[in-house]
């Protein structure tokens, strides 16, 4: 996942419903939102979902609880609100990532390092993020859409860069690609709410490990360098 960060909203398919958040119209009541969205992130990482309080979040933030819940209904929604402008973000800078010329003229295995280790910086600097959204999900909350939906982009970002540099791309591999994606963040995620296994998250080590992981899964192992 390229870098994201906790500023605005996202519009389009697994948006939550208008309900969940109240428009902030006013630059300062925007600000104040913001800093919300942050604290919120920090306090999550600190205590979990469950077991964060609206006040740590508002006091964090420098704001009132009242106006906290002038903007969220309650924590679930500003947890679904949190989530739709780190995939706002996200989306953006996988974008930006692969419209890089570099992804066009450096050995695949560079592509796929800087990948990973983007990856890795940006998903650990939301780590509140990962852990209130593994709390929802155990609680059998539906978190999951846009996550898949921001995966689905990113590895169809991979499969036309591949194609782009003359490597054909049938369904079998385009699955893969997929997969392995899936396989990348979810190494990241493991690693950083459950510790190095055996490199920490931003051990160079990891990065050069998950790269080799893309380029054999998807059999590019004999692809020339450039």
């Amino acid at each position: 996942m390229a870098e994201a960060k906790t500023q605005t909203m996202i519009v389009g398919e697994g948006e939550p419903e208008m309900g969940w958040t109240r428009p902030a119209y006013q630059e300062r009541s925007r600000q104040q939102r913001d800093r919300l969205m942050k604290a919120g992130e920090r306090v999550f990482a600190e205590s979990g979902f469950w077991e964060a309080h609206v006040a740590s979040i508002a006091k964090r933030a420098g704001c009132s609880v009242g106006s906290f819940y002038r903007r969220f209904q309650d924590k679930e929604a500003f947890f679904f609100a949190l989530q739709s402008d780190m995939a706002a973000h996200a989306e953006a800078n996988i974008v930006k990532f692969f419209a890089d010329p570099a992804c066009q003229t450096e050995p695949l295995m560079e592509v796929f390092r800087r990948l990973t280790r983007s990856s890795a910086r940006t998903m650990k600097g939301i780590e509140g993020y990962y852990r209130a959204l593994f709390e929802l999900s155990l609680r059998g909350r539906d978190v999951w859409p846009l996550m898949r939906r921001l995966e689905a982009i990113e590895a169809g970002q991979v499969v036309e860069l591949l194609k782009a540099r003359g490597i054909a791309m049938d369904p079998r591999k385009q699955d893969a690609a997929h997969l392995a994606i899936r396989m990348m963040h979810g190494q990241i995620v493991s690693n950083m709410l459950h510790g190095p296994g055996p490199y920490s998250i931003d051990d160079p080590r990891l990065h050069e490990e998950l790269a080799l992981m893309l380029q054999r899964y998807l059999g590019l192992e004999d692809v020339p360098v450039v």
